[in-house]
């Protein structure tokens, strides 16, 4: 097997097309204008409409076709939690029907004797989080080509965000106790070292943290802000692009799930980068197949970021869930099999001066030195 490439765990001074994606826009930038991290690119909806049907007619015990008349209010109409929509006097009594949200009567269907009530979205300025030239604006998306130095991590929690790189950290495989994370933190990108746990990311929350970078954290720290059984919301949370998480700041995860150490490259490569604005974002932002963590160079020209072959020599990252790290690659791709005789592609890596066959698809380029 041979032809084997993949794009670089780090790269700099890499050429990105970084793509914004908003529910019903009303863009404030245009094609060639320049903005930074904080530069207010749309007003758009923060999340998605919801709809609720009331039963008019089954709550007041009338036919579907006359449940109409009982409505006290036009359709078009904005309605608080709580108001009545729909009356009906019966003897003494009169019998009410309230909305259980604030929205819109969107609609009454005169078959089931129902009204929809439609919740709008509350609007609010969204910015660029990067530091780049607009490339085009288009439909609900606005694209930004971006130069900076980024970080492959693994899984992105929470919203995508952007703030200076403050270091916290001495090291890569130190948790550090709660007291570490003041007023420092505040709008700001933290690197946490190796992992936190529920009170820290309570904390994060408190002194508004921009967000945040570790290692890997534990199932359980995330269940107080989830709801439920932490690994089935989880799942459900990171399928949903417009997800609704109950911290408003970004969690990125470089090595994933569990208390996972930074890699020492990693981590020393992102300590140069202290004070300078860096952004977490989705992979589909940036046309990649992982989150990264992008530190804007404001640079107008840089390198296209394009796949590293694999060939013997080259510092790789191995992705085991279990023991990721750093080493070299020692042979270029073959076909291995497993024990019941499935094939599949591995490589020979070297580290900790041992010598360990991984599949492929768990090795990455590093992309810098050890």
């Amino acid at each position: 097997m041979n032809g084997v490439a993949r794009l670089p765990l780090v790269a700099v001074d890499a050429e990105c097309c970084v793509r914004r994606r908003f529910i019903t826009p009303e863009f404030q930038v245009s094609a060639s204008q320049l903005v930074e991290p904080e530069t207010v690119v749309a007003v758009a909806a923060a999340g998605v409409e919801r709809s609720v049907q009331i039963a008019v007619a089954v709550e007041l015990g009338v036919p579907p076709q006359e449940a109409a008349r009982c409505l006290v209010r036009a359709l078009g109409e904005r309605v608080e939690a709580g108001e009545v929509v729909a009356a009906r006097r019966r003897g003494l009594r009169t019998q009410q029907v309230t909305s259980p949200i604030t929205g819109r009567l969107e609609r009454f269907d005169e078959q089931t004797g129902s009204l929809l009530v439609v919740a709008e979205a509350p609007r609010r300025p969204v910015r660029a989080l990067v530091a780049g030239e607009v490339r085009a604006v288009q439909d609900d998306t606005v694209e930004i080509a971006v130069v900076g130095d980024l970080v492959h991590g693994t899984v992105l929690l929470g919203p995508e965000c952007a703030g200076p790189l403050v270091v916290l950290a001495d090291r890569p495989d130190r948790e550090l106790p709660i007291e570490e994370f003041d007023e420092r933190c505040r709008g700001a990108v933290v690197l946490a070292g190796m992992t936190v746990g529920s009170a820290v990311l309570r904390r994060l929350e408190e002194v508004g943290a921009a967000g945040v970078i570790v290692g890997g954290i534990s199932v359980s720290a995330l269940e107080p802000f989830v709801g439920g059984r932490a690994d089935e919301r989880l799942r459900t949370l990171l399928e949903a692009r417009e997800a609704v998480w109950s911290f408003s700041f970004g969690l990125l995860l470089v090595e994933g799930f569990g208390r996972l150490p930074l890699a020492h490259p990693l981590f020393a490569f992102l300590q140069e980068r202290n004070g300078r604005w860096v952004s977490l974002l989705r992979a589909d932002s940036v046309g990649v197949e992982r989150p990264v963590a992008l530190v804007s160079s404001r640079s107008f020209q840089g390198i296209p970021l394009e796949p590293v072959p694999f060939e013997d020599g080259i510092p790789v990252h191995v992705d085991v869930p279990a023991r990721p790290g750093v080493g070299y690659l020692r042979s270029a791709p073959f076909l291995s099999r497993t024990f019941d005789g499935a094939a599949f592609p591995a490589v020979l890596v070297e580290r900790d001066g041992r010598i360990e066959q991984q599949p492929v698809d768990l090795v990455t380029p590093l992309g810098i030195s050890p």
